[in-house]
């Protein structure tokens, strides 16, 4: 079986996608099924494709993404060889995802984005949540659940004790995010014995610019800090051993690729009911909660009455689920499955 994995953009900057589809195809390979991994540009150049001599002796197309030139290209080539088509949306059908540019994508649906989806053989989501929005859009092609998955290291589980406990965002710096309601509860609220470290590639400049106004508006007992990205997993991976807390309250996420490293590693979690991670709260792995900047504030304050035992006790809960439901190795599985199930 050979499988054929089509994304646009295939840099470290593309955040969890790039994570996750390297791994995926690794994990994929050393389980004997042939891979080829296709994009229109990395990190250093951009690619001109022979979809047809690409496609020409694999068994299923598997789309990352949907909108773009590219992978309308690589569908409609996939189409004329015969070939068996997976679309993974990777969140851009979710309702907060289809209010921006609202009229353009309308008209993209319309026109052709349906049209693909209708076509396709499959539909992959992350999440029963994501799921669930797609089927609210009127999707009637079948959809499998299957989530991400990561490696688990036996040297992961936090070991350090900061004397200034440290919270991480650690994600894009884009508006669906969170970081400006964020950065504005913390200085708010001004914890004792707490420091805030904000890591991601910038993606919207102008929204990274109120970030820093907000930032620099009002002086705190331990100043929020700004950093470069992070792209090497070693760097990144000592970065969330050294953290006690892991915060992304995004209005969207079809799965939440940094959340699930956090908790790998032993972090408990605060995010909100807009990802597909409901479960921390009944598993004590970190707080759910409806996005707005009250509520966030008030869990922040749960977070910030803790010991540090209670801490580590919700890091150690989270780090089990994963080990349990998450592991790439035992995970890859359903992926393989699920692509023999499409060609027999």
């Amino acid at each position: 079986m050979k499988v054929s994995y089509v994304v646009d953009n295939h840099t470290p900057s593309y955040g969890g996608p790039y994570t996750v589809i390297s791994d995926q195809a690794y994990q994929l390979y050393k389980n004997g099924i042939s891979v080829d991994l296709v994009y229109s540009s990395n990190s250093f150049a951009k690619f001109k494709r022979d979809y047809n001599l690409i496609f020409k002796n694999t068994d299923i197309v598997h789309i990352f993404g949907i909108w773009r030139p590219f992978q309308i290209k690589a569908f409609l080539a996939a189409k004329k060889n015969k070939k068996k088509i997976v679309i993974s949306p990777l969140g851009a059908l979710e309702p907060w995802s289809l209010q921006q540019s609202y009229y353009k994508k309308k008209l993209a649906w319309i026109i052709y984005q349906k049209k693909i989806i209708d076509n396709a053989d499959f539909l992959h989501a992350t999440s029963d949540m994501e799921k669930n929005n797609l089927t609210n859009l009127g999707i009637r092609k079948p959809i499998k659940v299957i989530g991400h998955g990561i490696k688990i290291y036996e040297n992961s589980i936090k070991k350090q004790e900061n004397i200034v406990k440290k919270a991480i965002f650690f994600s894009r710096i884009h508006k669906k995010k969170g970081l400006l309601e964020l950065v504005k509860c913390w200085s708010k609220l001004d914890p004792d014995g707490w420091e805030l470290n904000i890591y991601g590639p910038v993606s919207d400049k102008k929204y990274f610019s109120l970030v820093r106004q907000e930032i620099e508006k009002k002086k705190i007992k331990i100043p929020i800090k700004l950093h470069n990205p992070i792209y090497d997993f070693e760097n990144k991976k000592n970065i969330f051993l050294s953290s006690n807390l892991f915060i992304l309250p995004s209005q969207s996420e079809n799965f939440g690729m940094s959340i699930l490293e956090a908790l790998s590693i032993g972090i408990p979690v605060i995010t909100t009911s807009s990802t597909p991670w409901n479960i921390l709260n009944s598993i004590n792995a970190g707080l759910v909660f409806s996005f707005s900047e009250e509520n966030l504030t008030e869990n922040l304050k749960k977070i910030f009455k803790m010991n540090i035992s209670e801490i580590k006790r919700m890091g150690d809960n989270g780090r089990l689920f994963v080990e349990k439901n998450f592991d790439i190795k035992k995970l890859i599985h359903n992926y393989i499955n699920f692509y023999k199930d499409i060609i027999e």
